[in-house]
């Protein structure tokens, strides 16, 4: 029975880093329609911050493109959910330092990172959901037809796809997936490691 659970022991946490790289991926290419079709709509220049003329701000302006500043509005969230994928992956790597992909009994460092994993796996959903689908509505609201004439005259792309967007429900019922999976697991090895420690002392009484 432990060849059984270690096999699928490995195979989860193995699946686990391709979730974790998916995430990764996604969180570089969600704003990719949005920056092909928008960025050269928008007149961006740095200028000073209006509490602090020390620093310097990125402005954008919309030009003849209704709706178009949806990029950079999104940006400080693409630029947190960034780093939430590479902790993520980080955390995936610590599962695997803790050796919890091959160890046969499982101590307090596996169970931290396994914690840790479950927690981040769901926290990662329920943080950016409600994120994506604002920006998506924002993206239907930029006037298409204005889009089209500059795509038209300019040369660049051209869509009204929000592919970028619904991809999240597919990410993050991966991520879902793996941490049920990942709980599982641990709970099987628990259950596992309490049968033998009962044989064990089984084991000794019988030979007291």
């Amino acid at each position: 029975m432990y060849k059984k659970q270690l096999l699928i022991q490995k195979i989860v946490c193995f699946f686990a880093l391709v979730v974790a790289a998916i995430l990764f991926l996604y969180s570089l290419g969600i704003m990719t329609d949005l920056y092909d079709t928008l960025y050269g709509t928008l007149r961006i220049s740095v200028v000073a911050d209006e509490t602090d003329p020390s620093v310097h701000v990125v402005k954008a302006t919309e030009r003849s493109v209704a709706g178009a500043k949806v990029y950079t509005d999104m940006q400080e969230f693409n630029r947190f959910f960034l780093k939430l994928a590479i902790a993520y992956l980080l955390v995936v790597a610590l599962m695997f330092v803790t050796n919890t992909s091959t160890r046969r009994r499982y101590y307090i460092s596996n169970y931290v990172s396994i914690g840790l994993y479950a927690a981040m796996s769901v926290y990662i959903p329920i943080y950016a959901h409600p994120f994506i689908e604002y920006y998506k509505a924002k993206f239907l609201q930029v006037d298409f037809e204005a889009l089209k004439a500059f795509s038209e005259g300019r040369g660049t792309k051209y869509t009204e796809s929000t592919m970028w967007f619904d991809l999240h429900y597919f990410v993050f019922a991966l991520l879902i997936l793996a941490a049920v999976l990942m709980v599982a697991v641990c709970v099987w090895k628990v259950v596992l490691m309490r049968e033998e420690r009962k044989l064990v002392q089984e084991g000794e009484k019988v030979k007291t």
